[in-house]
């Protein structure tokens, strides 16, 4: 017996689609809904479900009325949102936000305090920042601040379904967190498989505070021998030689790798989200392998529910 479609949104009813985003590079997941009517203004919270399961908490940012049918077309973000629109600016430009001795992943989730974020977790990094001189933040959002301090050590900063802002050691390839789901031929509308070295960087340059510097490199069997593709980060942040090279370190593991490329259009599963480890079994196109979800969109309507998923693989 075939599976009923539902889909659900506070304060919207009668919904004719919703399709809900995320990736491992954006800033924000996002959920468009169409529906013939809602009671949500710009800035209300709204929370997203798909086949009775709960898909997205975010925050209203965009309504379109269609005038002719009385549609109403409503853009969301999620939570992370907050982070993204709080721009930290002081009143006076000689008092910035500083922190000294802190832990770089506690700093994290003082900015997003700071935006109103207090469902925060983040993981252990290592680093603590401001020991010799104060961390001052100033003129920037708390995201962008704090998107760099996880580029530091190769964290992902992203917002959950269920609305709780995540730091953490997840990276764009599998993370051997276990398969959500397994993906084939038989419940797979399209596959197909790429790999690019567009994104290869085999050599690591960090400039920190005056006086700091670090290297990473690495040959690599993608490259000519003794070529190397290079990428540069540089921040007073970094004070001293062990953070340097800690940084430079994990950003070459990072990014010392081929692009290989899975992407599948599958039957509407909710069991996958951004991030997640999923399995692909295609032996059209050599696959039996772990593949992290690297982007995801459940594209819901009344006449079928389509997951499209971007994948990578190790």
């Amino acid at each position: 017996m075939a599976t009923l479609l539902s889909a659900s949104a506070t304060g919207c009813s009668n919904i004719i689609s919703a399709v809900i985003t995320d990736s491992y590079v954006a800033s924000t997941g996002t959920a468009t809904i169409v529906c013939t009517n809602t009671n949500r203004g710009i800035g209300d919270s709204i929370e997203v479900s798909l086949q009775g399961t709960k898909m997205f908490e975010g925050y209203v940012k965009n309504i379109d009325l269609q005038e002719s049918e009385r549609v109403y077309t409503i853009t969301a973000a999620n939570v992370l949102i907050r982070a993204v629109d709080y721009f930290l600016a002081s009143t006076n430009p000689d008092a910035p936000f500083t922190r000294s001795s802190i832990k770089l992943e506690a700093l994290v989730g003082a900015l997003m305090a700071e935006a109103g974020l207090t469902s925060f977790t983040g993981q252990n990094s290592g680093f603590t920042l401001g020991v010799i001189n104060p961390v001052e933040v100033n003129l920037t959002s708390a995201y962008d601040y704090s998107k760099f301090l996880a580029s530091l050590v190769a964290f992902s900063l992203y917002a959950d379904k269920n609305g709780t802002v995540h730091l953490d050691d997840t990276k764009p390839y599998p993370n051997g967190g276990g398969s959500v789901a397994t993906l084939t031929k038989a419940n797979s509308v399209s596959m197909n498989y790429s790999k690019s070295d567009r994104d290869l960087r085999n050599r690591v340059v960090v400039y920190g505070a005056p006086g700091i510097y670090a290297e990473a490199k690495a040959s690599s069997p993608y490259l000519p021998a003794g070529f190397y593709k290079s990428i540069v980060i540089a921040t007073p942040v970094l004070d001293t030689m062990s953070l340097a090279n800690q940084t430079a370190n994990y950003n070459l593991s990072l990014f010392n790798r081929l692009t290989r490329r899975v992407t599948v259009s599958t039957v509407g599963n909710t069991n996958i989200q951004c991030r997640d480890d999923i399995t692909v079994n295609n032996s059209d196109l050599g696959l039996s392998d772990t593949v992290m979800v690297y982007s995801v969109e459940h594209n819901w309507s009344k006449t079928g529910y389509l997951t499209n998923i971007e994948g990578r693989l190790s």
